[in-house]
Parts: structure tokens; sequence; C-alpha cells
């Protein structure tokens, strides 16, 4: 029984071979042409379909990965870009400078929304692009009424002038008063002089748990100077009044100094935090243009694998189709060979179509070039990623550090337990410097006061950074108070040699700073608004001693 069922295939297998091979010639070449008819056809539909697999592969790579790549990276940089004029607009010192800020924020705006409308957007971009947007102008108003409360309270600082010129103006009534009088007229002038240099201290005072004591002391002179007129004479009692009633009105009244300087340093305050709320969402819209390029990156990246599974399975087909094809020429070539004993004269025919058979091309590989191309495409923006860091990083005019390398740099020094120093140094009398040689001669001074510093302190871990305006900060990582000293020392001797002339100087003929100096002691916990505080408070008193002058604040006697 089994040997029945296996002789049958055979059986079945020769009478097909004889049934071929007992077909006439033209027959058998029809039979084999009908077979590579197939062969190609099937060939063809088999390429085609790859061919459009492969176009569609590149074409979303075309239209949707790459473009969401290149606007990941766009958006970056603009984002960048938005912050930086964010940074510009609310450490605006004027209002030119404040004007020329707000209009670079509204371009920036402007580009990032008309490349919002222009690109397919998510609905969460759009949503946390629309929160910057009013977060941005909520910060817009709170600078612009920052700055009108900068100028009521300097108009209110020159009534108190027009105020202290009317009390000298009753020096000319001692002729007629008598010894007692004098000495209550002169205790009544000095006392309304020290409350109005009180207004001066208020117009600096940048804490409001220091304003409320200043406003104390403020109500305390005013009760002292109403509590001398009642013991003055007639002529006098009813000049004095006035000024009294204007005084207390310029300082503690409901629209007085004290009162805007409290509104000033709230809208300060608040700014301050708007801006620190507004660098957190652009950062997060920037976060997800990276997340939905990252996505788009894996989708290439599962496309790109698919498309040489693809190949690769293409070129399994060209294999099959080439042996296949080998195949029936084989089979050609073996009816030639039993052609030649029936038809000889056919021979020479026969063996000029085979001597012309058409030889196999292999198809180049793109997969690597696209790979290649796409390589120097992330190249091109990590670059890009790398000059941008940079340039937010360096002060555009100076070409050293700026602000927020600096902080960045702080930060880092805090964190060691090694002595750190910060010299905070300021540009004496630089606006009548302006004002004499102008912005652009300015400008040049700025450049060669930080060629000054970096030649004052050349070591590779100190770092040179403009803090802003006029003012220049360095950061000295594992220096003591002495050597912090010495370096101010020979910043100052510096600037005597290269001699800057600067003839509306009150302290000298020459550019001078004012040096203040913190330093921060081995092991010792502390953060960098306190150093920097202190370090202002140094710088201040380097003014207050006349400037040109170097202070560390450990040698400033508390009172």
């Amino acid at each position: 029984m089994t040997n029945s069922s296996q002789a049958q295939p055979n059986q079945t297998a020769t009478r097909l071979k004889k049934s071929y091979w007992g077909l006439s010639l033209g027959k058998q070449f029809a039979l084999l042409l009908l077979i590579v008819i197939l062969l190609f056809v099937t060939v063809g539909f088999v390429l085609q379909n790859r061919l459009e697999q492969t176009q569609s592969i590149l074409q979303d790579l075309t239209l949707t990965s790459l473009p969401a790549m290149v606007k990941a990276n766009q958006t970056a940089v603009m984002s960048n870009e938005l912050l930086a004029s964010l940074k510009r607009f609310s450490s605006a010192m004027t209002p030119p400078e404040m004007r020329i800020a707000k209009f670079e924020i509204e371009k920036k705006l402007n580009k990032i929304q008309e490349k919002i409308n222009k690109t397919k957007s998510s609905q969460t971009q759009i949503h946390q692009w629309a929160l910057i947007q009013k977060e941005v102008t909520e910060l817009t108003h709170l600078i612009e009424e920052k700055f009108t409360l900068a100028a009521h309270i300097k108009k209110k600082l020159d009534k108190l002038w027009a105020l202290q010129a009317s009390a000298k103006q009753l020096n000319e009534l001692k002729q007629n008063l008598t010894h007692t009088d004098v000495i209550l007229q002169t205790q009544w002038q000095l006392t309304f002089l020290q409350t109005t240099t009180l207004a001066y201290v208020t117009a600096n005072i940048r804490q409001l748990s220091e304003l409320q004591e200043i406003r104390l002391t403020t109500q305390q002179s005013l009760d002292k100077l109403e509590s001398i007129i009642g013991k003055l004479p007639s002529d006098l009692q009813s000049q004095i009044p006035p000024l009294n009633a204007s005084l207390e009105n310029t300082l503690i009244g409901p629209q007085g100094l004290i009162e805007q300087q409290a509104q000033y340093l709230r809208i300060v305050g608040r700014s301050r935090g708007r801006e620190y709320f507004i660098h957190n969402m652009i950062n997060d819209y920037s976060n997800i243009a990276g997340r939905i390029s990252l996505n788009e990156n894996d989708t290439l990246n599962e496309k790109a694998a698919a498309l040489t599974n693809d190949m690769k399975a293409q070129k399994e087909w060209f294999i099959g189709a080439f042996f296949l094809l080998a195949a029936m020429i084989s089979a050609i070539l073996a009816i030639y060979i039993h052609m030649i004993k029936r038809l000889k004269l056919l021979t020479q025919k026969i063996h000029t179509m085979t001597e012309n058979q058409p030889k196999h091309e292999a198809n180049e590989n793109e997969i690597d070039e696209l790979f290649e191309a796409f390589d120097q495409f992330s190249e091109t923006i990590n670059s890009q990623t790398a000059s941008l860091k940079t340039l937010s990083l360096t002060d555009s005019l100076t070409n050293i550090s700026n602000r927020r390398a600096f902080d960045q740099q702080l930060q880092l020094e805090i964190t060691s337990n090694q002595a750190l120093s910060i010299l905070l140094i300021d540009v004496d009398f630089f606006k009548q410097y302006n004002d004499t040689y102008g912005h652009l001669c300015g400008d040049e001074a700025l450049q060669k006061i930080a060629l000054i510093l970096s030649g004052s302190a050349p070591d590779p871990t100190t770092l040179i950074a403009r803090y802003g305006g006029e003012e220049f900060t360095i950061l000295l990582p594992n220096t003591t108070k002495q050597k912090a000293q010495a370096i101010a020392l020979k910043i100052m001797n510096n600037m005597q040699v290269e001699n800057i002339e600067h003839s509306s100087s009150e302290v000298s003929d020459m550019l001078t700073v004012s040096i203040g100096i913190v330093t921060r002691q081995q092991s010792t916990i502390t953060n960098s608004d306190t150093l920097m505080k202190q370090a202002d408070i140094a710088l201040y008193h380097s003014k207050e001693q006349g400037r040109a002058q170097i202070t560390h604040i450990d040698d400033i006697k508390k009172p």
C-alpha cells in the first residue's frame, strides 16, 4: 500500500515530462515564453509595490518628521530669543531702553504667532502660547507702571529740593531775631534737613520692612518739627507751618513718597515673580515642541527601519527572481541543446541570442545616504544650539560673560566648601561720561574696562562678567579677603595707567571705578542673594566715601 502511494507522484511527474517534451517546438517555446512573461509581470508588480511603499515612507519623512524637527529647533531658538528680550525688558534702566525692549518682545511674539498660524500645532501648544501672551501683557503693564512710579518718585524728590530752598530763605530773618529764637530756628532747620534726608534714603530702599522703619522715623521727625513751631516768634509761625505741611504731605501723604516707594517695591516684586513664571512657561512651551520632535524622531527611526527591512525583502525578491530567471534560461538552454540535434540550421541564431542575454544590474541603496543626510542635519542643529547657548551667556558689547553666566557659575561655586570672593564694580559718574563724550565713546570705555578687568584677574578659574549697564562683577573661587583686595587694588592701578579721560567726573579727571568686596569663608553656608546684597552694600559704602574707593564688607563699621 505504501509503495503504490509513493509511486503515484513519480508516475505523474514522468507523464508531465513526457507530455512537455512531446509538444511541438513552437508550443514548448510558447509555454516558456508565457512563464517568463508571468515572471516579469510578477517581478514588476512586486517592484511597483515596493516603490510605492518607499515613496510613501520618504514622503512621510519629508512632510512630517523632518518639518517637526525643524519646527522644534526653530521653537527652541525663538523661545531663547524671547527670553533674552524679556530679560532686557525687565532689566531696562531707562524708558527708552524699556520701549526698545518692548518693541523687540512684540516682534518676537508676532514672529512666533505667525509660525503657529502657518504650521500645525497641538492644542496644548496653542493653549500654552495663549497663556504666555497673556502673562507677557501683564508683565508689560507692571514694568510700565514701575517706570511711572519711578517718575512720580523723582518729582517728589524735586519738590523736596524746592522745600529745602524755601527753608534756607528763612535765614534772612535771623538778623531780626533774638538769640533764643535763632537757636530755635536753627534747630527747626536742622530737623527739616534731617527729615528731607530721610526722603532720599527712602528712595533707595529695596525692602518693605525697612520702609516701615523709615515711616516711623519720618513721623517722629515731623512731630518734632510741629513741636518747635509753638516756641517760634510770630513772624516765623506764619511762614514755617506751610513748609511743615507741604513736607508732611510730600513724605507720608496718601500719595506721598513713602507710599509711592512701597507701591514701587511691590510692583518690582510682582514683576520679578511674573518674569520667573513666564520664563518657566516658555521653557515648558519649548519642551512641548521638543517632546513632539522626539516622538517624530522615534517615528522617523521606525520608518527608516521599516524602509531598510523593505529593501532587504526587495533584495530577496530580486534574488528569487534572478534564480527563477536563471532556471528559465537553463531550461531554454536545455531546449536549445535539444534543438541542435533537431535543427542544426538554427544553431548560430540561438547562439547569437544567448550571447545577447541582458546582464542583471543591482539597484543602488540610498538608505545610507538618507541616514548620512539626517546625521548632518542633526549635527547642524547641535551646532546651532551650542552657538545659541554661547551667545546667551556672553555680553555682546564687551565680549565677556553676562549676568546669566555669572549667576549660573555663582550657584555652582556656592555648592563647594572653598573660600569665595566677589568683586562688584561700578564705573563712577558714567552717565555724565555718556552725556559728555557720547554713547559710542561710552561703549568703547566699557570695552576698555572689560579688558582691564581681564588683565587684572587672569586666573582661568576667575569669571569676569558685565552685571548690567556700567556694573561689572568678578567671581574669584578659592580666594581669600586679602587676595581679593589685592586684585581690586590692581584694578585701580591699571585704571590709572589706562588713564581714560573723564572731564565731567567729580572725583578725578579720568575714569574711575568704585569696588565692593564680599568673601565667603571656607565651609561657610550662605546663598547667592546674601553674597550679592553684601557686595552691593560694600559698593554703596565706597560711593558714600567719595567714590574711586575699595570697600570690603568686613571693614564696614556697624553702627
